[in-house]
């Protein structure tokens, strides 16, 4: 019996020992978690905000996209104006709030090009225009789209 008790005290007074190690180890690893925090904190913030400008300016180039290919699309018509295909692109880019579009007829005026001859239209966006950040990864850069369409 002696001997039973004893290794019940052992066995007692070793638990008791890893329970004290544990609870001085605590701040240990708090520091520790601290430390990598401080350490990693701004790079997953720098990730997300990138992420987001990124995605922002994959918003731009598709409106600017889709802006041309309705210029294109309303200059190529038999009754299209270059006015008129002008007003409609602004019209698609001023919906996602890009106020200043730089829309050019490459082919000339739409109204005069001969039937069956290609319209083409470039849009030019600038970039700055929708930033949402103030890390400026994108800034000053165009962001430009050409649609062509054959004229009815």
């Amino acid at each position: 019996m002696t001997t039973r008790n004893s290794a019940t005290e052992m066995i007692s007074l070793m638990i008791s020992r890893s329970l004290s190690n544990r609870k001085n180890d605590r701040p240990k690893r708090k520091a520790a978690a601290t430390v990598e925090l401080a350490v990693c904190l701004p790079v997953i913030v720098l990730v997300v905000f990138a992420s987001l400008e990124g995605a922002n300016m994959l918003f731009v180039r598709q409106a600017t996209v889709q802006a041309a290919y309705e210029a294109a699309k309303f200059g190529s018509r038999r009754d299209g104006t270059r006015a008129q295909a002008e007003r409609l692109a602004s019209d698609v880019l001023s919906a996602r709030r890009i106020n200043s579009p730089n829309i050019t007829f490459v082919t000339g005026d739409p109204a005069t090009t001969r039937s069956g001859s290609d319209v083409t239209v470039r849009v030019r966006v600038n970039s700055d225009e929708r930033l949402i950040t103030r890390f400026r990864i994108f800034s000053g850069r165009q962001i430009e789209a050409i649609a062509t369409m054959q004229k009815e």
